[in-house]
């Protein structure tokens, strides 16, 4: 009931605020100097534009009010409970493939269990990078079984101190009362073979819902229903429907693992995304405490290094600064988004969210790519903020900036499905209009009806997209406006988004970084009102042609490393840079005293600058020095550690037998990798 009390007092303070607002933008107008029209525009455009702003001071004052200190969330006995670590990718490099597997390796063996298994459902459909795919998984089960060998012989000769503590509390521990000599001859072997096939690789044979897709028929094959039957219908989905009882997977020793093990629980990752050593046993602890939770949502954090660049370690600091205030404002709405990375219960998702072969559901439509926003309305994530998964920020504004692009085409596609009567009938109208023949018009099976919260709740990323074509039409419309005090609406929405949540987290001890976050985000920030146009203008344009060609963000990342990041970024940003070195020379002569336009300007003409320093490590190292270290230190732990075949791992494992113990190695063989390739 509280809560329930404390959200209406949120909304109502939030539509006081709105009517407050209008009324006194419209007392701001000079009425008597004509343009009548241009005021009416204006004072409706700034009330719409606050209003969507508004919820940043709401929920400052909800992080003062409540207090944003992390609760810890109540846990469970999890012994019970199996959980499948999903990693989903679709290579298009061997940089990808390598990335994703050791990121998997790092936490397979940091999180280790008997009731833990770990598969990467690849979508490559490149045939060559699909054997490296393999032959990368082969040299992991090889690196794992050698660590697990040498660790249980470390077991048998209680020399503990050899073993992570993990591992020799929840893997090792369980043998204590095995005999020593019987625990090498007859199962040490055994134990480390298992886990090390527990490390797995499947290739998908459909692209359909993309990497939702992927994690749906990875928990159908776990349930045992290895054919498809959802997505399949043409009358709903058209062109791209799939056909009905393919095969979910290509035919591997991995699916037939994974088939019929109904896994409790799946926890979707992506490929660089980590789970710290020991966190995954604390997610399910909080999943065993809340049974009739189908999401389970742990906070995302950046992970830190030092040859991180200066752009990286602001985005870890506006999470640091902003992180008391989502945990505030969560805990009072009691639900949050899903991040498209978190714990899944199995059973309460599929039938909820897929539904049977005889009663399918697939509430998710098949052609969007927000696909998080849809299973966080139907299953209202659970918040675990006292739990959380790691993964690296993005490198550079650059970066970011195809990161969001990609996001706001797939805003795009929610809009059209949650407002299919108008914004859903237009943007079909013109996908009709421009792609003719190859339009292929798709149908959501099953609607999900949204309560008032989870709507506000998904629709908070269009709201922040669409308040930046509002704030450049407000710009323009200041031009010849007859305003009291003309600057005070704009800079008080500044204010509010940029400065004033600040008060709910700012401290002695971390005033610096606040300060030099609200510096940065001015100068990052400001210019949204045209990059962010811009972002919408090539989003709408791919939702409508459907054609539409994105630059990989490795391959940007790629870039900068090679290359003087300042080049680099006039590369990417120059055409910003000269329009409006063009435009405030005709400001210059024609309208002097547009000193908002001439600020936008000024921080559209330096975006480049801003790049290019950002893209720095805290050194003032370019990226090109570090990507080096970068690349030795990964080619050591290659030769090192990977690319050794079975005669030397079990050389280096005979050496740790206990005098007295013979050890007869079985035909692990199969999954050692040599120079010349698999056995």
């Amino acid at each position: 009931m509280a809560v329930r009390i404390g959200v209406v007092l949120y909304f109502l303070a939030w539509a006081i605020l709105f009517i407050t607002g209008l009324v006194l933008n419209a007392l701001n107008v000079n009425w008597n100097s004509g343009k009548i029209a241009q005021h009416v525009i204006l004072v409706l455009l700034l009330g719409i534009l606050q209003g969507s702003i508004y919820e940043f001071p709401l929920q400052t004052m909800v992080t003062l009010f409540k207090g944003g200190k992390l609760r810890e969330n109540p846990t469970a006995d999890c012994e019970h409970l199996s959980v499948l670590l999903n990693y989903n990718l679709l290579a298009v490099s061997k940089d990808d493939v390598d990335e994703c597997f050791y990121t998997m390796f790092q936490v397979y063996m940091g999180n280790l269990s008997k009731n833990t298994s770990i598969v990467l459902v690849s979508a490559t459909p490149d045939e060559e990078l699909r054997r490296y795919e393999i032959e990368v998984r082969n040299q992991y089960r090889t690196l794992i079984y050698d660590e697990l060998f040498k660790e249980g012989v470390f077991f048998v000769n209680d020399d503990f101190a050899q073993v992570p503590e993990g591992r020799l509390r929840f893997v090792w521990f369980h043998y204590m009362r095995i005999p020593k000599m019987e625990f090498v001859r007859n199962h040490l072997h055994n134990i480390c073979d298992q886990f090390a096939r527990e490390f797995m690789l499947i290739h998908r044979k459909s692209k359909v819902l993309r990497k939702c897709g992927q994690y749906q028929d990875l928990m159908l094959l776990s349930m045992g229903d290895d054919r498809a039957y959802t997505y399949t219908d043409p009358a709903l989905y058209g062109d791209m429907a799939r056909p009905y009882n393919e095969p979910l997977f290509y035919d591997s020793e991995d699916v037939e693992n994974i088939y019929r093990r109904n896994f409790d629980y799946t926890l979707v990752l992506d490929a660089d995304t980590g789970v710290p050593d020991g966190m995954l046993r604390k997610i399910l602890g909080i999943a065993a405490a809340h049974p009739d939770k189908g999401i389970i949502q742990p906070a995302i954090k950046f992970s830190y290094s030092e040859d991180d660049t200066l752009y990286m370690k602001l985005e870890m600091l506006r999470q640091k600064i902003y992180e008391p205030m989502t945990n505030a404002n969560t805990e009072l709405l009691g639900q949050c988004s899903f991040f498209g990375k978190g714990l899944i219960k199995n059973d309460i998702y599929i039938n909820n969210v897929i539904g049977t072969r005889e009663n399918p559901i697939e509430r998710v439509p098949i052609d969007v790519l927000s696909h998080d926003t849809f299973e966080a309305a139907i299953l209202k994530p659970y918040y675990a903020g006292s739990s959380y998964l790691v993964e690296a920020p993005c490198f550079n504004y650059i970066s970011w900036n195809i990161r969001e692009t990609r996001w706001n085409r797939g805003e795009i596609l929610l809009a059209i499905y949650f407002w299919r009567r108008t914004f859903g009938i237009m943007m079909r109208g013109l996908q009709r209009l421009v792609q003719r023949r190859q339009f292929n018009k798709t149908t959501l099976r099953t609607e999900s009806k949204l309560d008032f919260i989870t709507a506000y709740i998904a629709h908070s990323a269009l709201r922040q997209m669409f308040m930046k074509p509002i704030l450049l039409i407000c710009v323009f419309l200041y031009i010849g406006t007859d305003l009291r005090y003309p600057y005070v609406p704009i800079f008080v929405i500044l204010f509010l988004v940029i400065v004033f949540p600040k008060f709910a987290v700012c401290t002695f001890q971390n005033f610096h970084y606040v300060l030099i976050e609200t510096v940065a985000s001015i100068w990052q920030f400001t210019p949204e009102a045209v990059v962010g146009v811009v972002r919408i203008a090539r989003s709408l344009y791919a939702n409508v042609i459907k054609k539409c060609k994105w630059v990989p963000q490795r391959s940007v990342e790629e870039h900068f490393k090679k290359n003087n990041p300042f080049l680099s970024s006039l590369k990417h940003l120059w055409l910003y840079s000269v329009i409006s070195l063009i435009a405030i020379i005709l400001l210059a002569l024609f309208q002097p005293d547009s000193h908002l336009l001439f600020f936008l300007l000024a921080t559209l003409c330096l975006l480049p600058l801003f790049t290019g320093f950002t893209s720095l490590t805290s050194k003032l190292e370019t990226a090109k020095k570090v990507a080096a270290k970068q690349r030795k230190q990964l080619e050591s732990f290659d030769s090192v550690n990977i690319n050794r075949n079975y005669e030397e791992v079990w050389s280096t494992q005979t050496s740790y037998i206990p005098m007295g113990l013979y050890y007869n190695p079985s035909p692990y063989v199969n999954y050692a990798y040599s120079s010349e390739g698999i056995y």
